[in-house]
């Protein structure tokens, strides 16, 4: 029987990442999903997908920098090799214009978005450095292309920071047969929104060329692509799916 390929879903828990986790277990992968705090999503994919056996759950808070290295240790132990990393993590965002921010919490965002890329790849090294193909996928956002909405600085600044981080592992693995692509999403409607006004997100809608705001399903079938072998020539690319909000 030939061996199922491992999925890493970082951010599993959330609105995005459970449903890519979900389409990879379909795709037959075999998907180790994180979690911080919550997990209920997690457990009830577990419970109701035909595909449960296929999928663990694993505790990962990059917060604290220790207990993140050891959990990427046991995880790669576990599995031997990561085929995908996906990063589909964020913290919840707020309207908050920058004289309002602390630093404290830009630096969250900014920790939350870095240290989850920087940790993985540097744990992966080995692997890397061994030949065996890993693809990375980093979900930004299409405010990387275009003038942000006010009031979301510390979101927008760390996907940014996580752009800067993912092109430049896309050339340094590179070399080694691996790769590292992005995608920059539209707003997508998840809890991470719930602090938003809803005018703004009703607003961001009526405004997009489909006139709706970008869902799940949207991105889990181009990262269904993405950690397919159908992407391996592709590589640094950071793949924009809005609806043509934005044009290039």
């Amino acid at each position: 029987m030939k061996k199922k390929k491992i999925a890493l879903v970082i951010g599993g828990n959330g609105g995005v990442g459970i449903e890519i986790t979900n389409k990879l277990l379909k795709d037959k992968f075999h998907v180790c999903a994180t979690y911080n705090i919550k997990r209920e999503k997690l457990n009830k994919l577990k419970k109701s997908n035909k595909y449960s056996n296929s999928l663990s759950i694993h505790n990962l808070n990059f917060y604290n920098e220790k207990e993140s290295r050891s959990s990427l240790k046991r995880i790669l132990k576990k599995y031997k090799k990561i085929d995908v990393i996906i990063f589909a993590i964020s913290k919840e965002i707020q309207n908050k214009r920058i004289f309002e921010i602390p630093w404290k919490e830009l630096k969250e965002h900014l920790d939350l978005q870095l240290k989850s890329l920087y940790l993985s790849s540097i744990i992966l090294e080995d692997q890397i450095k061994s030949g065996y193909k890993t693809k990375f996928l980093v979900i930004l956002t299409e405010y990387c292309f275009s003038s942000p909405p006010k009031g979301l600085s510390h979101y927008v600044t760390a996907k940014y920071a996580a752009m800067g981080l993912a092109k430049s592992i896309s050339q340094e693995i590179s070399e080694y047969g691996s790769t590292c692509n992005m995608i920059s999403p539209g707003m997508i409607e998840t809890d991470l929104l719930k602090k938003l006004p809803r005018k703004l997100i009703e607003l961001n809608s009526s405004k997009n060329p489909m006139r709706r705001n970008c869902d799940t399903k949207d991105i889990s079938n181009l990262v269904s692509f993405l950690a397919s072998e159908k992407s391996d020539y592709l590589n640094g690319a950071n793949i924009v799916i809005n609806g043509g909000n934005i044009l290039f």
